[in-house]
């Protein structure tokens, strides 16, 4: 048995991932809009752990929820890449259809943009206060929408920039009216030089003609942006409308710095911590390394003798979550290949002490009294 099998086995034990359930991908709520005169829904995808802990999260609010395979797409993004990746984080997906779908975001005869300006405020004045009434945030929000939904999204972005600190856009449909955001974006970026978000655009190169005739244009415009706005435009290969990669993409350009890269890995545990201290304060929220990596680390650590490199990861993720029973499990084994059998046994009885149900720490301390009193 390699090194991680008894951690990922006691992790599925713990989790329950090998009971045949069934899977969900998210609920189904309901608000009712006086802004947009109807009833509006939208889906919740909560983060692994949501209902056992006290922790907020970011939230992304995903235009076109009604796409079920969008939002799945998108949920499963979630899931993989918060395993080690990036933060934890709470998806909404509204649903555009019946009232929710007036967000058009080009001008009108008159010049004025009826739908996106109503859209925003309903996002502004009603639904963002809902979720944050009825889930744990942590104020940190990301705007995502697709084809027409993402004009509105850029659109969101160049007139109320105060409301989300990122925007995912995936094959923005500029073609419908092209001089109008790339004045607009032209004009916005000169009036905000002090602008401190993240912008992230994605399309294929099989995409619509109005995507691919005015991206490069409005690319150019981009480049004149302050230092302050952080912004990517991708070509995705081999893809045509709306990229199922978009939000995946989005995500590991907004949160590079979260990653336990290999250079990160070797930093001592005083240096981690200030390392994520002083991105917890760029991002406004606490960010950590992901609890999986750290274990990984330690038990690198372990296999190289360097058993005192390793308790301090250990005694770090503890740290990160002293309720988890599997922390103080593995720590205990950990001791154990090191042959410090009474701080072992502690640990799996502090296991016991969270969960005492806890088979694989049982079982540790069955096998360990057996061998001091074999009869």
């Amino acid at each position: 048995m390699n090194k991680l099998n008894f951690i990922w086995i006691a992790c599925l034990i713990q989790t329950g991932l090998c009971a045949q359930d069934d899977v969900i991908i998210g609920k189904f709520r309901k608000l009712e809009s006086k802004i947009l005169g109807g009833e509006v829904t939208y889906l919740e995808h909560l983060p692994d752990g949501y209902e056992k802990s006290d922790k907020t999260y970011p939230v992304i609010f995903m235009m076109n929820g009604q796409n079920v395979s969008q939002f799945a797409n998108d949920a499963a993004t979630l899931d993989n890449l918060t395993n080690e990746r990036i933060p934890d984080m709470i998806l909404i997906g509204i649903s555009n259809t019946g009232v929710a779908d007036k967000y058009w975001s080009c001008p009108d005869d008159s010049g004025h943009i009826i739908g996106g300006t109503i859209f925003s405020t309903f996002l502004k004045d009603e639904l963002i206060p809902e979720i944050n009434k009825n889930y744990r945030t942590n104020g940190y929000q990301i705007l995502f929408g697709q084809s027409n939904s993402g004009l509105f999204v850029m659109y969101d972005f160049l007139v109320y920039p105060d409301m989300f600190d990122a925007w995912v856009i995936a094959s923005p449909m500029f073609g419908w009216c092209p001089d109008f955001f790339l004045n607009k974006t032209s004009s916005f970026l000169k009036d905000n030089p002090g602008i401190n978000k993240k912008l992230y655009i994605s399309y294929g190169d099989l995409d619509y003609v109005q995507v691919l005739k005015p991206v490069n244009d409005f690319t150019e415009a981009l480049k004149q942006s302050p230092a302050g706005l952080e912004w990517k435009v991708e070509m995705i290969g081999n893809t045509g409308h709306v990229p199922f990669s978009t939000l995946n993409n989005a995500l590991l350009f907004f949160f590079s710095g979260c990653t336990m890269n290999s250079e990160r890995k070797k930093l001592s545990v005083p240096k981690i911590k200030s390392y994520f201290a002083a991105l917890s304060k760029e991002y406004g929220f606490e960010v950590n390394p992901k609890p999986g990596v750290l274990l990984d680390m330690a038990f690198d650590l372990g296999d190289e003798q360097k058993t005192i490199q390793a308790v301090e990861i250990m005694e770090y993720l503890i740290g990160l979550d002293p309720d988890s029973e599997v922390n103080y499990y593995c720590m205990g084994r950990l001791l154990q290949k090191a042959g410090n059998i009474e701080s072992a046994k502690a640990n799996y009885n502090k296991a016991l002490s969270i969960n005492p149900g806890h088979e694989p720490s049982k079982a540790a301390l069955i096998k360990l009294n057996d061998q001091e009193d074999p009869q």
